[in-house]
């Protein structure tokens, strides 16, 4: 899917860079020889600067027409714990051709991620953890123990970096990346909860952003128990779009067939273990069925979600298939350490997690939570109260040079998030439209929106 930034020169002339930038020896990538990699050592702890560092990836694609150079953009993808790196050497299929010929396309590994000393952690010991949210004191209180033994386990293994993951860092390491590129503002295009760190630059950061697309907006402001609900209310909208979707579509298996009861069926199966694959012995559980709806509405893959769920049957599954397997020793595993400082406050108790989970069963009564909201708070108990970045609004404003586009019915990052961004920045807002829907919600930027923009203000209407 091809993405287009605004690349007017009237306002900010091309600027021609030094091929070598304090700091970075560009080489060719192993990956792709066609791009440069480069490594950035930086401070572990900001307020440390002197003290433990980590190299910090980077791979660059330069602007395909040197003599309309404008600027550098970075990019992040989100995750958190996706590769920027990747993204970088995978842009010639991402960007329209007015970008890649007008920007150096750079992308870094946010810290704890891939090439940027990567959180790692005990495969066997993520295995031991718990299968579903708690059901009594006892087990949020094995889950609490659970997670403080893998979060020492994380920290043995990486270091002291595993305590500094939060996006505030990430920031500090952007900035001094764009100071290692030589350049005196940036542009950036961040997705999902890259647009956390392109937000959060903005507000440290204003006077050297150029200009910024964030597509998928994560909203920083949300307490725990409205992040927790909204999401949750963000996938029911999703399923239910999918439940029209079927009525609208002769494709779908479950055609012609009122969608949101079979569905509260199958759960009602799930939930009494009488749900199975369809070879008859696989079992099925309602948290699998939310889990594979989510991920199939964020892709998104109706017709194949629908078949699926037509497969389903009514049955007893074979205990061979409850076992969970892990090959590798070790598994890169940041998330914990990049949410659980960027979000409070923790759940201290069973008593409290059943009222957030009454409350998300009320926003979404069909598909009861969201799955990674619910197991990003839940990977945060145990952890220590205080949050390195807390949540709290964003410092931008109506003035700022930020796109903000979200597609509707996104299951992941909701268009209410966006619309909350709407009204810090009402000028930036770019909701998708209905057509771009063809395939349910779909979760990126629209190459419509952007892809031969030739200007630096926001499209009319937003």
């Amino acid at each position: 899917m091809a993405v287009a930034l605004a690349v007017g020169t009237a306002l900010v002339p091309g600027s021609p860079v030094s091929a070598a930038a304090e700091g970075l020896d560009w080489q060719p990538c192993a990956q792709d020889r066609t791009a440069e990699c480069s490594a950035l050592t930086l401070p572990v702890d900001w307020a440390a600067p002197s003290g433990e560092t980590f190299p910090l990836a980077v791979a660059r694609r330069r602007a395909a027409d040197p003599r309309r150079r404008i600027g550098v953009l970075l990019v992040n993808p989100g995750g958190p714990g996706a590769s920027g790196v990747r993204l970088a050497l995978g842009s010639p299929g991402l960007f329209g051709p007015e970008v890649l010929a007008r920007f150096d396309i750079v992308g870094f590994d946010p810290r704890g991620v891939a090439g940027s000393r990567p959180i790692r952690c005990s495969a066997a010991l993520l295995a031991q953890g718990p299968r579903h949210a708690p059901r009594d004191q006892a087990e949020f209180d094995r889950l609490a123990a659970h997670n403080q033994r893998l979060r020492e386990d994380c920290r043995d293994r990486t270091g002291a970096l595993t305590d500094h993951a939060d996006t505030l860092s990430v920031v500090r390491d952007m900035d001094a990346l764009r100071a290692a590129l030589g350049e005196t503002k940036i542009n950036f295009f961040g997705a999902s909860y890259g647009t956390l760190i392109g937000a959060q630059y903005a507000s440290r950061f204003g006077d050297r952003v150029r200009a910024m697309v964030l597509d998928g907006s994560m909203d920083h402001s949300l307490s725990l128990d409205r992040f927790l609900t909204s999401a949750a209310a963000n996938g029911e909208d999703a399923l239910s779009e999918f439940a029209r979707w079927c009525e609208r579509e002769s494709g779908c298996a479950w055609h012609g067939r009122p969608v949101l009861p079979r569905w509260a069926e199958l759960m009602a199966a799930a939930d009494a273990g009488r749900l199975v694959e369809s070879d008859g012995a696989t079992p099925v559980s309602a948290d699998y069925l939310v889990n594979r709806a989510y991920g199939a509405l964020i892709r998104p893959e109706p017709a194949a979600f629908a078949s699926w769920l037509a497969s389903l049957r009514t049955g007893t599954a074979s205990p061979a298939h409850n076992a969970r397997q892990r090959s590798q020793d070790l598994l890169d595993h940041p998330r914990p350490s990049v949410f659980c400082q960027d979000w409070t406050p923790r759940v201290t108790s069973y008593r409290e997690w059943q009222v957030l989970e009454a409350a998300q069963r009320r926003a979404a009564p069909n598909l009861r939570y969201s799955p990674e909201a619910q197991e990003a708070a839940l990977s945060c108990v145990g952890w220590p109260a205080k949050a390195a970045n807390p949540p709290g609004p964003a410092n931008i404003g109506p003035g700022d040079p930020i796109l903000l586009v979200n597609p509707l019915h996104d299951p992941a990052t909701g268009h209410s998030w966006a619309l909350l961004g709407t009204r810090i920045a009402p000028a930036g807002a770019a909701p998708d439209q209905p057509a771009h829907l063809r395939r349910l919600g779909a979760h990126r930027l629209s190459p419509h929106r952007l892809r031969s923009r030739g200007r630096r203000d926001v499209p009319a209407g937003t």
